[in-house]
């Protein structure tokens, strides 16, 4: 009975050499800005903050019941029809999302009524978190403490890490030999069939689980003689 049971064991094990870890859009991959957004990379990749700057114009208008009519030779002003006293008219800020008005400069045409514009720096947060950031976007994201950063996606992101204790030994499950430096430097296991190896305490299906998971990827540093696997951690900042 225990022989079976030990048989099975290497069997399905067998199965597994072959699976590579299937790394998740998670913290692993790290969070970048959104499209149209410029990012600004501080702290040794620690900090990251997305803004654009956008020139909004509207219109030149009189909104004043007593003051319609509208004189755009110059600067506009809206006339009043029985005084003939006139105002200055005003932008139409009528759009939402738009900039308060005291953000919008007056810019005269010659030719026709005045535009008003205004020229803001807008701050998004990052995507790629697994829920939304809410609070003030212009203080940008930063990895949590103890955790290092590093520039993702060609320069607008970045992904905080961190390793998760000190290296194991590489070795084989029950039933697999392990053969040191069998491919170049790497070690091998040999058994029913050729596979990797894996760290020490834990079988080669644990460690597959391991590696599928979106915090956490592990490292093989090839050594002379003997391999070992060294385990990395991973969060969204924050």
């Amino acid at each position: 009975m225990k022989t079976k049971l030990i048989l099975k064991a290497i069997a399905a094990t067998t199965l597994v050499w072959g699976l590579a870890p299937t790394a998740q859009a998670a913290e692993q991959e790290g969070v970048q800005c959104p499209s149209g957004y410029a990012a600004s990379i501080t702290d040794g990749s620690k900090k990251l903050v997305c803004s654009k700057v956008k020139t909004y114009e509207v219109a030149s208008v009189c909104l004043n019941p007593l003051h319609l009519t509208m004189d755009s030779q110059g600067s506009d002003r809206c006339l009043a029809g029985v005084s003939g006293k006139a105002q200055p008219s005003t932008p139409l800020l009528a759009g939402v999302g738009l900039p308060p008005a005291s953000q919008f400069q007056r810019v005269i045409s010659q030719t026709g009524p005045d535009v008003f514009r205004a020229t803001v720096t807008e701050f998004a947060f990052p995507q790629g978190t697994l829920l939304p950031y809410v609070g003030n976007a212009a203080n940008g994201v930063s990895c949590p403490s103890g955790y290092d950063g590093d520039t993702r996606f060609g320069g607008r992101g970045i992904r905080c890490d961190k390793w998760d204790g000190p290296s194991k030994v590489a070795d084989c499950d029950f039933g697999w030999t392990r053969d040191a430096d069998r491919r170049g430097r790497e070690d091998r296991c040999l058994g029913a069939n050729e596979g990797p190896t894996k760290p020490q305490g834990m079988t080669k299906v644990q460690h597959d689980l391991d590696r599928g998971r979106g915090d956490v990827s592990w490292h093989l540093d090839e050594n002379v003689g003997q391999d070992t696997w060294r385990r990395k951690i991973y969060k969204f900042p924050g």
